[in-house]
């Protein structure tokens, strides 16, 4: 194995049990985790696609952990920078909309359903019908103005398979335990 590769085994395994404490509900040291895949990753001149996937675990947390404003935060800048890209490519245009979905749910459980009908409408018109069944779901329920709970949020949430960090999709044998004394980056 060369050290490129042994690198990215690295911030694989650190990320993987960040993972691990992230379903445990373990949220705050889960982004210690992460946060040190995403300093190895770049470190390592790794591939685009593990920043881009141990952000969105970063965000998942801080959701979960009720972080919504450093969500939006993130989200605004990742549509700023997609926003420079070409949106005639499927898998951009549903980054693009998936990336305002997330920050719709955040509007929502931050109480803000006329910013999340704006982030939803958008993704919408972004990716097309039924790409995004949660987009599809909530923007019918704030069309409607029904009163929507953070249980109910969750629920949907979880039914449409919003969350990529899923305990089924979890390998223990690679996780790697950092020290005690590694302190985020980020």
């Amino acid at each position: 194995m060369n050290t490129h590769q042994k690198g990215e085994a690295l911030h694989l395994g650190i990320a993987e049990r960040g993972k691990i404490y992230a379903v445990e509900g373990n949220h705050k040291e889960a982004l210690r985790y992460y946060r040190e895949a995403i300093r190895l990753s770049v470190q390592n001149k790794s591939p685009e696609i593990f920043f881009q996937h141990y952000l969105q675990c970063v965000m998942e947390s801080l959701e979960k952990s009720g972080g919504h404003q450093e969500v939006i935060d993130y989200c605004q800048k990742a549509l700023d920078l997609l926003q420079k890209q070409d949106l005639s490519e499927d898998a951009t245009r549903k980054l693009y909309g998936s990336t305002l979905e997330k920050m719709a749910v955040q509007w929502l459980l931050l109480g803000d359903s006329d910013a999340a009908l704006e982030r939803l409408r958008e993704a919408r018109k972004v990716t097309g019908a039924k790409v995004l069944p949660l987009t599809d779901q909530l923007l019918g329920w704030v069309e409607r103005r029904y009163a929507i709970t953070p249980k109910q949020i969750r629920e949907a949430q979880e039914r449409h398979r919003y969350f990529v960090v899923r305990r089924e999709q979890i390998n223990p044998k690679i996780a790697i335990e950092l020290p005690k004394q590694a302190a985020p980056i980020l």
